[in-house]
């Protein structure tokens, strides 16, 4: 996961360069196939040329970007989202804008709204075009529900919380006196995978309907539980399960693995095959 992350970042950044490129005799070898499109050594290394060489990352890059214009494309929510985001960039570097253009490896402001707004922007609507399409299988494995978790350190306020809860005291106030704070007393969606004690998840996983849990105790720590779920259905909050999957590293990996994969992502250079499988081992799907 961290090496996934550590590509979507560098792909956002790769393109941003402006130095000097490199020449090659064989420019036109192909050295993978998407979509019936190809990327050559000429595209890798005019690239390579303005970065440190990472073929594979420069290869995953371009790719993604051909994913991206046919995937999503450039509409009128692309510019709207990365308008906006220029426009917060400007703001927040105004003292001096070509000293950050500079730091960031872009050219000018064109260079940075095409090669780092405009595929943000495209990239979020890529994991959301994804998470739509495949949305009854995302909620039949991964179980979205939106609920509240206290985590309460002693036995007795355990049970004098949910004691309170049950007589109509709000969950936030009741988190407040007894809970520890570990967890926010805010609605959130959770998932199975979500970074939650094992029994929580249990309980979770097992829920059909809204409900208030026991006590749950974690006798290995000494911990206890309470979970109020209002929407134990993903299917009823559909586009709040959306919004927050296409922030999340799972689905977002999930995501450019499907595209991967339904565009017939191919390689053909032995040495790019052996970097990708090493570094990138979930981008091989041929």
């Amino acid at each position: 996961m961290k090496k996934l992350i550590i590509l979507v970042l560098a792909s956002f950044m790769l393109v941003g360069c402006y130095d000097k490129t490199t020449s090659i005799s064989d420019k036109d070898t192909v050295l993978i196939t998407l979509d019936n499109k190809t990327i050559t050594k000429g595209d890798v290394y005019n690239v390579m040329g303005k970065v440190e060489p990472y073929p594979a990352v420069v290869v995953l890059t371009l790719s993604k970007k051909m994913i991206l214009a046919k995937e999503v494309g450039i509409t009128a929510e692309i510019t709207a989202a990365a308008d906006a985001a220029l426009a917060a960039w400007l703001e927040t570097n105004k003292a001096d804008v070509q000293k950050a253009l500079d730091d960031a490896g872009y050219k000018d402001e064109d260079a940075i709204y095409n090669d780092k707004f405009i595929v943000e922007a495209q990239s979020n609507n890529l994991v959301s075009k994804y998470i739509n399409t495949t949305f009854s299988t995302i909620v039949s494995t991964y179980k979205p529900v939106k609920a509240r978790v206290m985590e309460i350190e002693k036995k007795a306020d355990a049970t004098l919380a949910l004691a309170a809860i049950k007589a109509g005291d709000s969950f936030a106030t009741v988190a407040t006196k007894y809970g520890n704070k570990q967890y926010s007393s805010d609605l959130a969606i959770y998932y199975t995978g979500s970074d939650l004690p094992d029994l929580v998840l249990t309980f979770l996983k097992g829920v059909t309907l809204p409900t208030l849990s026991d006590v749950i105790e974690d006798t290995d720590n000494s911990l206890y539980y309470i979970v109020q779920v209002s929407v134990a259905d993903g299917n009823a909050m559909k586009e709040e399960v959306i919004t927050s999957f296409t922030k999340n590293a799972t689905f977002i990996e999930m995501a450019l693995m499907g595209y991967y994969e339904s565009n017939g992502f191919k390689i053909y250079d032995r040495t790019v095959y052996d970097m990708i499988n090493t570094n990138y081992p979930d981008y091989i799907v041929q």
